[in-house]
């Protein structure tokens, strides 16, 4: 069986850097996750023998490195960019943060004053109670976003078709 599925690399990421098992090998991991011993493996995969099992977690191993290897690149090249990202929020920054918003500046442009993502700026926007502060414009572009990444929603954002809220 060579059929391959693509394991889904860094959010982000492109299909390129995504890394690829066979799904021989992962239905092989899947039944050694669920507590099958090697004998139950073989009997139901009966054209496999013991290499291939350990074949099949190699192939994991492997695509895992790969990945991790590109996750701290990506790490890498976002700190050049954004040299604060991901690192702790101070209390001095989260004032900076509403002062910011007071003077009526886009996420965009608090983005790069504080050297963080756009994404972390919302998330501590949203985080602080701040996303009245911002402007309507804000406002409509944090809701937009926050209906694409329900992770990352803002708990005011109605999304109900009537606007009536939810019961």
């Amino acid at each position: 069986m060579c059929n391959r599925i693509d394991i889904a690399g860094p959010r982000g990421s492109t299909p390129a850097v995504s890394q690829r098992l066979r799904l021989q090998a992962i239905e092989v991991l899947q039944m050694i996750a669920a507590g099958n011993t090697y004998e139950q493996i073989l009997a139901a995969y009966p054209d496999l023998t013991y290499l291939d099992i350990f074949g099949a977690a190699g192939e994991a191993v492997e695509a895992l490195r790969k990945r991790s290897i590109t996750s701290s690149d990506a790490v890498v090249d976002i700190h050049k960019t954004y040299p604060r990202a991901y690192e702790k929020w101070t209390e001095a920054e989260e004032q900076r943060l509403a002062e910011l918003i007071a003077r009526g500046l886009t996420v965009a442009q608090m983005a790069i004053r504080l050297q963080r993502q756009r994404s972390a700026i919302r998330s501590r926007i949203l985080r602080l109670h701040l996303v009245s502060r911002l402007s309507s414009q804000e406002q409509s572009e944090l809701a937009r976003i926050s209906k694409l990444d329900p992770v990352n929603a803002d708990p005011s954002v109605d999304e109900s078709e009537d606007g009536a809220g939810r019961a």
